[in-house]
């Protein structure tokens, strides 16, 4: 799993809304995103975050969850775009009883929360994934 984002110029030119966790799955994988200001000492006082991921393939569908460890730095994270590589087109997504909308492009997916795409010529599968979903997100694959 590796955590992107979108290009910048400059650090801090623009914040970070979407982080994407590009992921080449194989049973199981995980990541600590740790966040911060990154340019004064608060961190020293509490003012950081730390979030585990977890994705873990399971028979015929995908888990993926995110739990908060510490939630002391106010984030601009507004979602998670997971993107599986190398995987098949879903039957569905969904998050406890919400299902996630497919749509029509990579930007579409990223733009809008609870949404996927699947791209064929890649093999890969975009999942945006609301910041604060509570719910384990489900892939259910054929």
């Amino acid at each position: 799993m590796i955590p992107t984002r979108e290009v910048q110029q400059y650090t801090g030119e623009k914040p970070l809304e979407n982080l994407v966790l590009d992921t080449y799955l194989n049973g199981e994988a995980s990541y600590s995103f740790y966040e911060d200001d990154g340019a004064t000492l608060d961190y020293k006082d509490g003012e950081y975050n730390v979030t585990n991921f977890n994705i873990e393939r399971k028979g015929k569908h995908v888990e993926f969850t995110s739990t908060k460890e510490e939630t002391g730095y106010d984030s601009d994270i507004e979602s998670y775009t997971l993107k599986l590589n190398g995987e098949k087109a879903p039957k569905k997504v969904q998050a406890a009883k919400a299902k996630y909308k497919e749509v029509n492009s990579i930007e579409e997916a990223k733009e809008n929360q609870e949404t996927y795409f699947f791209d064929e010529d890649s093999q890969s599968l975009y999942i945006n994934v609301p910041a604060d979903e509570n719910y384990k997100v489900k892939v259910y694959f054929n």
